[in-house]
C-alpha cells in the first residue's frame, strides 16, 4: 500500500487516457491537470469535451503514439478487445516498453488474457480497477486496487496518484481485479439488505424517513448507504452513477470467479438472481439502489 505521491518520471513519454464515460472523464481531466495528455472514446464529442486539456486522438492507436504510460478506464473485457484489436487498435500502436493501465472492471481472466495480449508487442500491464464513484473522481479520492509487477506498477504509480488517493497493492496481474470482484459482492450484499430491508420496514408502517435515518446512522451504516441519503429518501434513481446493470455485470463477474477457485456461495448466486430479475423487470439503467423497487412490487 502507498500513500505517497511517486515522482512524475513515468509520464516523461506522455500519457493517454481511453474511455471517456461518467468516471473516465473526471479521471482523465485530473490527469492531463498534471501532466500531457491524448485522449479518445468511441463517441468523439466525449473526447472533444477535453480538448481544452488534452489533445483529442482519432483512433486508440494514435492515442498511444509517444506516450509511456496509456490508461484504459472502459465498460467491460469486450470493450477492452475492442480497443486493443485491430489495425487502429492500441496494440498497434503502442510504443515500446509502455505500461497499459486497465482501471476498467472486467475480470481476472480478462485481465491475464490483456496482459498476454500486450506482453506479446513488447508493452506492459497493470491492472488498476477502482472503488469509488463520481463524485471521488473528480476529487483524485478514488481506490485503486492494483495488480501487477512491481517495476510496472512503480512507472504508473504518478499516473495513478492523479486520480486516486489510496493505492492497495493486491498482487500480480489479475489480483487487482480479483480484489475488485470481492469488493464488489460485498457491495451487493449491502445494495440488496438495504433495499429489501427499506421495502419490509415500510411495509410494517416504518416511516421511510425513520428507517433511512436507522440505516445511515445506526450500526451498520456504510459510506455507500450515507452518500445515497437523498437519493433514497427522494426515491430519484435517474440519472445513475452506477446503474443495476452495471452492478450485475460485476455480479457476474462474482460467480465467475467463483468457479474459478471452486468456492460456490448460494447467497451470493441468489443476489445475483434477485438483481437479474430486477433488470428484466426494467431497472436496468436507474440506480443500483433502485433495487428498492423492485422489493416493494412484491
Amino acid at each position: 500500500m502507498s500513500d505517497v505521491p511517486a515522482p512524475m518520471s513515468a509520464s516523461l513519454r506522455g500519457t493517454a487516457f481511453l474511455g471517456l464515460g461518467a468516471m473516465g472523464a473526471p479521471m482523465a481531466r485530473r490527469v492531463a491537470a498534471a501532466m500531457p495528455l491524448s485522449v479518445w472514446n468511441r463517441t468523439r464529442d466525449k473526447a472533444e469535451a477535453l480538448a481544452d486539456v488534452a489533445r483529442v486522438a482519432s483512433t486508440p492507436r494514435d492515442a498511444a503514439r509517444g506516450t509511456g504510460v496509456v490508461v484504459t478506464c472502459v465498460a467491460d473485457a469486450r470493450a477492452l478487445e475492442v480497443i486493443l484489436a485491430g489495425p487502429e487498435g492500441l496494440l498497434a500502436g503502442l510504443e515500446p516498453d509502455a505500461v497499459v493501465v486497465d482501471m476498467s472492471t472486467i475480470g481476472r481472466a480478462a485481465a491475464r488474457e490483456a496482459q498476454r495480449e500486450i506482453e506479446a508487442v513488447g508493452g506492459h500491464f497493470v491492472d488498476a480497477p477502482v472503488s469509488g464513484s463520481v463524485g471521488p473522481a473528480e476529487r483524485g479520492e478514488l481506490l485503486a486496487l492494483v495488480g501487477g509487477a512491481e517495476p510496472d506498477v512503480e512507472r504508473a504509480t504518478a499516473v495513478l496518484h492523479t486520480m486516486c488517493n489510496r493505492i492497495l497493492r493486491a498482487g500480480a496481474v489479475g489480483q487487482g481485479q480479483a480484489l475488485k470482484v470481492v469488493l464488489n459482492g460485498v457491495g451487493a450484499h449491502h445494495f440488496v439488505a438495504f433495499a429489501s430491508m427499506l421495502a419490509l420496514g415500510e411495509r410494517a408502517g416504518l416511516s421511510r424517513e425513520v428507517l433511512v435515518d436507522a440505516f445511515t446512522s445506526g450500526a451498520f451504516a456504510t459510506p455507500s448507504y450515507v452518500s445515497k441519503r437523498p437519493r433514497v429518501l427522494a426515491r430519484d434513481y435517474g440519472n445513475a452513477e452506477f446503474t443495476l446493470a452495471l452492478a450485475l455485470k460485476d455480479g457476474a463477474l462474482n460467480l465467475a470467479l467463483q468457479e474459478e477457485v471452486g468456492l460456490a456461495l448460494p447467497v451470493a448466486r441468489e443476489i445475483m438472481r434477485e438483481m437479474a430479475q430486477a433488470v428484466g423487470e426494467g431497472l436496468a439503467q436507474e440506480d443500483l439502489y433502485a433495487m428498492e423497487k423492485y422489493f416493494a412490487r412484491r
